[in-house]
């Protein structure tokens, strides 16, 4: 039986270090849940290192609404492994209780670490990647266009009314009596007079 042992072996070689990180392929995704006001957001990208020498990178996330509102961490993120040069390394960082703010922007922050063979760390500038994504609540927007719904049938129905009365009152109107029908004017005081007897027709009294 043929046995293999591998042992990890850190050089140093000589010439300049330039150590370097990039965040590549970013991307934010919301998902609505059944509560109207939060949800779950999902920051997804990938570390590369771009440099020439070992590093580790501290990662941080978070998401918020417009200028800066709402934020949300995404708390603590498990860190990478140690990336040689010219390797990646895809995250995806779940953050919850997102507030539906209808448009939100991702922040993620990497502080990159570089390990000398000793494996002493120091940490370097952080660089910064954002993106956004569109956050809106399905189940507070039905709820918003079925108070609009109630509002706009509410007004017919007034108006709906309102016109049954109009009619009624110009129904009641144009009830004018024969007379001034036939005279082609409107009813007047007079034409609702009734004749009284002449005295000086009356017969011889008794």
């Amino acid at each position: 039986m043929e046995r293999r042992l591998g042992i990890k072996i850190k050089l140093r070689v000589g010439g300049e270090l330039a150590p370097s990180l990039a965040i590549e392929d970013f991307g934010l995704s919301y998902d609505g849940s059944l509560k109207p006001f939060t949800g779950a957001a999902t920051a997804t990208y990938t570390i590369h290192n771009t440099g020439n020498t070992t590093l580790s990178p501290i990662q941080a996330a978070s998401v918020a609404g417009p200028f800066g509102w709402f934020r949300a961490d995404a708390g603590d993120i498990q860190a990478p492994p140690e990336l040689l040069p010219g390797e990646t390394w895809q995250v995806s960082v779940p953050v919850a209780d997102v507030p539906a703010a209808v448009l939100l922007t991702g922040t993620v922050t990497l502080t990159p670490l570089i390990v000398d063979p000793s494996g002493s760390r120091s940490t370097l500038p952080a660089i910064e990647g954002t993106e956004t994504a569109w956050a809106v609540s399905w189940l507070l927007l039905l709820v918003i266009v079925g108070l609009i719904a109630l509002i706009v049938l509410a007004g017919w129905l007034r108006r709906r009314r309102k016109a049954r009365e109009d009619a009624r009152v110009a129904t009641r109107s144009r009830r004018r009596s024969p007379r001034c029908e036939a005279a082609g004017r409107p009813p007047r005081m007079e034409d609702a007079r009734v004749p009284l007897p002449d005295a000086s027709r009356r017969g011889p009294e008794p």
